[in-house]
């Protein structure tokens, strides 16, 4: 049997191991701030945890962040995905800007420089690794800031899955978080490994030229997953990849379909465009004959993962799916540039029939709506379309994150829209405060009440919900608050 002494110190070692696990779990948020040319960062409670001594920074992850001293501006950034224009087999120019005067490292989320200023370009880190350029060549140091890929690379992209891309003589491969080539350099064309697979670029000569390389699947084992007829499009995240046939005809060239990851086509490529899955859905669009002006125009629809039509290609408008709504227009004979909206759900069910000239999500319960029968009017709707607020002359801004506001022909808001909590801000008494974004409970604001004669003499600050100003209007410009560790 314990002892009740020893009971009470098992207590304190189980609720410091908890508190440290909940500390570890814990995110830090930092926005980059700047002034007078130098920028630093601040916590969500407005402290200068990183000071405004650096000339530019990156992206935040495990919690570093590159900084930068000397003004330097690289000619291009890492970039392992081959463009469009690329895998048509299209030139592209790249105008070298650089101006060498630079270097880059690394804050922490205290602030300190733990790997001092010593690199020509960096990357952010992922999996603890960073791509970083030494005398015009990459490779990859770990968060102490050791060499562990030599820089021996044209360039590189970033650690997931434990594989890296890596390029040379613009042939592409992967490397491992040992800097072993584990999938030879041999592709025109690699991306970023996600749920165990990879797009790669082959190189491919199609029977009538319009083809010179295609897109495959590899696994993390360098195994092709996909057979060589097919040329893969988007490797979309729930197991499904859009793709063509490598060799078509003229009439289906450039037309996509849904295949799986283990190589089942669940839809034969009929559409020139699949947007990536939303709610379940994903957009499609075909061409075909407008029935009332004779002349081919997209028509849109939706497919679910099964490749099944649940909305049939008919639709003149749609976009992605949001809190499972998706407005909608139809066709019509009117020929007036006028659209008829309707709200659909994700079975392709009116959630609000075509009685509207404009409809735009703003959240789960709100709508920015203008009817067919006063189409300059914006209302605020609900999902059945009741009218909460009408705008009349004045406008409407989001803010982010939920929240948007009214605002008048001076720009002074006037009400906010959205969330649960509302905000308790004195509105009457901020007629001259310009609210710019809303992130994690805090409003960025300008204070216009002062003679400004340019738009960038106007300071930026933070205020709460509750019109505390928790960061008096003092910097250039504020950034969006970023997780410092949101490894990918």
């Amino acid at each position: 049997m314990l002892s009740n002494y020893a009971k009470f110190l098992l207590l304190l070692l189980l609720t410091a191991c908890f508190s440290f696990a909940y500390a570890q779990k814990e995110k830090k948020y930092m926005a980059q701030v700047r002034l007078n040319g130098k920028c630093g960062f601040i916590d969500v409670s407005g402290n200068e945890v990183v000071p405004l001594v650096y000339d530019d920074a990156g992206l935040w992850n495990n919690n570093l962040v590159p900084v930068n001293i000397g003004k330097y501006i690289p000619k291009s950034y890492p970039v392992v995905e081959m463009s469009t224009a690329q895998s048509k087999n299209v030139n592209v120019e790249v105008v070298d800007n650089s101006e060498k005067a630079g270097k880059w490292g690394f804050c922490n989320a205290a602030g300190k420089l733990v790997i001092p200023v010593q690199f020509t370009n960096v990357s952010f880190f992922n999996e603890g690794m960073a791509g970083v350029e030494v005398n015009d060549k990459w490779g990859f140091i770990n968060t102490s800031g050791k060499m562990v890929v030599e820089a021996v690379y044209d360039t590189v992209g970033y650690f997931s899955q434990g594989l890296a891309v890596v390029a040379k003589n613009g042939s592409y491969g992967y490397v491992n978080l040992k800097g072993e080539e584990v999938i030879k350099l041999q592709y025109l064309g690699a991306e970023a490994f996600e749920k165990g697979l990879a797009k790669v670029f082959e190189k491919y000569d199609s029977k009538n030229g319009d083809k010179k390389s295609i897109g495959r699947l590899i696994n993390l084992q360098g195994k092709i997953v996909t057979d060589a007829k097919y040329d893969i499009e988007s490797n979309f995240t729930n197991g499904l990849a859009s793709f063509s046939f490598a060799e078509a005809n003229a009439e289906d060239s450039f037309t996509y379909g849904l295949i799986t990851t283990t190589g089942q086509v669940v839809a034969p490529p009929t559409y020139k465009e699949i947007s990536a899955f939303s709610n379940g859905l994903a957009l499609v669009m075909v061409y075909k004959i407008h029935e009332f002006y004779n002349e081919y125009v997209p028509h849109y629809g939706y497919i679910d993962a099964k490749g099944k039509e649940v909305v049939k290609p008919t639709l003149a408008k749609g976009v992605d799916f949001s809190y499972g709504m998706a407005p909608v227009a139809r066709f019509d004979s009117k020929d007036d540039g006028q659209s008829e909206y309707a709200l659909i759900n994700t079975k392709g069910e009116h959630l609000l029939d075509f009685n509207w000239s404009s409809l735009d999500i703003l959240d789960s319960k709100h709508l920015l709506a203008s009817s067919i029968k006063n189409p300059y009017e914006k209302v605020i709707i609900d999902t059945k379309g009741k009218q909460i607020l009408a705008l009349g002359d004045n406008g409407f801004a989001s803010l982010g994150n939920g929240l948007f506001f009214v605002k008048n022909v001076d720009y002074e808001p006037t009400a906010f829209i959205g969330l649960d909590k509302k905000p308790l801000i004195d509105l009457s008494k901020n007629k001259k405060t310009r609210f710019i974004s809303y992130q994690h409970g805090l409003l960025r604001f300008g204070d216009l009440d002062g003679d400004y004669s340019e738009v960038s003499a106007i300071k930026l600050g933070l205020m709460d919900l509750k019109g505390t100003v928790v960061v008096k209007p003092k910097y250039n410009e504020i950034f969006d608050f970023e997780a410092t560790d949101n490894s990918l």
